[in-house]
């Protein structure tokens, strides 16, 4: 789905980091994509978790961004991968630690599933890590067929706590 001119897209993106200093990474991150992808609307508070797959790193810190962007996705998803990269990230071990994760948990009502890129995030309904977050900003935004907030109540408790920080 491109973009039309003028046209603006509400999409969400999640932030994670548990390497140096992730709060100011998350801070700095969220800056560069609202000046570089369109204006962030709204943000969650960040969260502290524990981490997932691999387990002995630090605990991360998570939230998430409603973003308004006029880019269509692959643009979109272009810069995330930039600001991660211009954070030092380095894709070595599948759920390692990490200075900077971005998602692109939902873009718009698209769905896709190519090898590039799956529309909604093919997890973020398994992980309170994205839900607890997406739950502040968007609590009806619906991932494969039901709403975040319906998701998150039928959810297993993982672990994820307030951090009592904000990302913007």
């Amino acid at each position: 789905m491109e973009s039309a001119p003028g046209r603006v897209i509400r999409a969400y993106v999640g932030f994670g980091a548990n390497l140096g200093d992730p709060a100011s990474t998350l801070r700095a991150a969220a800056a560069e994509v609202g000046r570089r992808a369109g204006r962030m609307s709204a943000a969650s508070p960040v969260y502290r978790s524990a981490p997932v797959g691999v387990t002995d790193q630090p605990p991360f810190l998570n939230a998430v961004a409603a973003l308004d962007t006029p880019l269509p996705a692959d643009e979109l998803l272009d810069v995330l991968l930039a600001v991660e990269a211009e954070h030092g990230r380095v894709r070595e071990v599948r759920w390692g630690p990490r200075t900077l994760d971005l998602d692109l948990i939902a873009y718009g009502d698209e769905v896709r599933d190519d090898p590039r890129l799956i529309l909604p995030h093919p997890r973020a309904h398994e992980r309170e890590f994205v839900l607890r977050p997406l739950c502040d900003v968007a609590p009806e935004l619906v991932l494969g067929g039901r709403t975040a907030r319906e998701w998150l109540a039928e959810l297993v408790p993982q672990g994820v706590e307030r951090a009592g920080l904000s990302l913007m």
